[in-house]
């Protein structure tokens, strides 16, 4: 018999200053993450050469993808857990947790396995450039035997969110980051070790979170979620993966993007144009953080809520949480095209006599990108809410429709007719296409998981509410 549970930290009044600061730490280490995963370019471009650079963007789908993975089981199995602990049951929760990490770990070093054995034919498989196919396997090496570290830091930094510790989980990313550009200064400048000093010290960076997490998770034994005797339990591992399949499907359909992306600006402008889109989509992303950090960082509340059949707590996450993502759009939106100049000049400067042009391509490609913002952040949000209720059909299909059918469909027709801008476009109208899905689930799920009612929605018979609700 499980022994019921309340955690104090996710057992708190609705209010949009509980959500602002408990979400807070969590777009703050998204942020810095995004922040992070420019590190590398910046050092590329202006410590080594733009072809540097480019070969890291060439080597970027390689590791969306195996983050992808660690993204499917740290959402999905966050999501189970922090359900599990609405409902009270704290052994199995602890047991499920401990599973997923295990197999985390296990998964990653199949992969980094395998990937070592085939890492030349993966480079060309991504369409690496011939002109920096060396500088990509001295980019890739290093990063393949880091991975176990890597994939493991991403499931503990959300676990951490999970148990309620989101400032634990903040510190943990801010300090990777922190240690990762100082070792990327010390590689390029000190040791001269070129590109695979950046992977080197991405890898180190990471292993930062991965290694506090063991260590976290390991002594809070008074905690709902630490590390405990696992038991093998298929269910929960089947329903932590599909509970997680959006984030996966949004992260290998930006693999498949990116691979895409830069065979077709390879045609049109050559390596030069991957650059260029290491730039953009770098600088987006950190924009893109603030949705990102605060739909993981809800995903806890939702699921533990929806544990406790909360239903007036749903439904005031739900139309707080709407209003939210609208003020982060319009700060995201508002913020790329008045820096997005300055963004551009980190990485390179206007009045470089060899590479100026790729700061005026990549300062118009970022601005045409960034107006995705306007919609990107309630798209991001469903996927994520849809997580939370441990429905991943719903938000694995939302995610497909948005990162896979419409942007790889635009991005293989729009540049036919406006050449590089329609690379840009694409990003925006495949997000455009997406809000209809979006709107559409949102209003027909409302009924069932009970955090909305809409007139145009008749239900044949709503049952009373839980004697659970307050």
């Amino acid at each position: 018999m499980e022994t019921l549970v309340t955690d104090s930290r996710l057992n708190q009044p609705i209010t949009a200053r509980f959500l602002l600061t408990f979400t807070l730490p969590t777009i703050l280490s998204f942020i810095i993450m995004g922040i992070f995963g420019t590190i590398d370019g910046i050092f590329a471009s202006r410590g080594i050469s733009p072809e540097a650079l480019s070969a890291i963007n060439f080597v970027m789908p390689f590791f969306t993808f195996t983050m992808a993975i660690g993204a499917m089981l740290s959402m999905g199995g966050s999501a189970l857990v922090a359900k599990k602990k609405g409902e009270g049951l704290k052994q199995e929760a602890r047991e499920n947790f401990t599973l997923i990490i295990l197999v985390t770990f296990a998964t990653s070093v199949l992969i980094s396995a395998i990937s070592w054995l085939i890492r030349e034919p993966l480079l060309r498989m991504l369409g690496t450039d011939t002109g920096v196919f060396e500088l990509a396997l001295a980019y890739l090496q290093p990063l393949i035997l880091l991975m176990p570290f890597i994939m493991v830091s991403v499931v503990f930094v959300q676990f951490l969110i999970a148990e309620g510790r989101p400032m634990l989980g903040m510190f943990a990313s801010s300090s990777g980051a922190v240690i990762s550009t100082a070792l990327n200064a010390i590689f390029i400048f000190v040791l001269d070790l070129g590109v695979t000093g950046l992977a080197l010290a991405s890898g180190i960076g990471y292993a930062v979170p991965a290694i506090l997490g063991v260590i976290y998770f390991a002594r809070n034994r008074t905690g709902a979620i630490c590390f405990v005797r696992p038991r093998w339990d298929i269910k929960a591992l089947g329903r932590s993966s599909l509970n997680g399949i959006s984030e996966m499907i949004t992260m290998m359909a930006s693999t498949v993007t990116m691979i895409v992306m830069n065979n077709v600006l390879v045609r049109i402008v050559g390596w030069e144009g991957v650059a260029a889109a290491g730039i953009v989509l770098a600088a987006q992303g950190i924009f893109a953080s603030l949705f990102f950090g605060y739909s993981a960082g809800i995903a806890p509340v939702v699921s533990y809520n929806y544990g406790k059949e909360q239903h007036n707590n749903l439904s005031k996450l739900y139309r707080k949480s709407l209003l939210i993502v609208g003020a982060l759009s319009a700060i995201a939106l508002l913020g790329t095209q008045v820096f997005a100049d300055l963004l551009v000049r980190i990485y390179v400067s206007p009045g470089d006599p060899f590479v100026g042009h790729l700061h005026t391509m990549a300062v118009r490609g970022l601005r045409i990108a960034a107006t995705a913002f306007v919609l990107m952040g309630f798209n991001m949000f469903a996927t994520a809410w849809f997580t939370a209720f441990n429905d991943g059909v719903v938000s694995g299909f939302m995610s497909l429709m948005r990162t896979m059918v419409f942007t790889l469909a635009l991005l293989l027709t729009l540049p036919q007719a406006w050449g590089l801008d329609g690379v840009w476009l694409a990003l925006p109208l495949a997000e455009a296409l997406s809000i209809l899905v979006t709107i559409f689930f949102l209003v027909k799920m409302g009924p069932k998981y009970r955090y909305a009612t809409y007139p145009l929605i008749k239900s044949q018979c709503m049952p009373n509410l839980s004697t659970k609700e307050t």
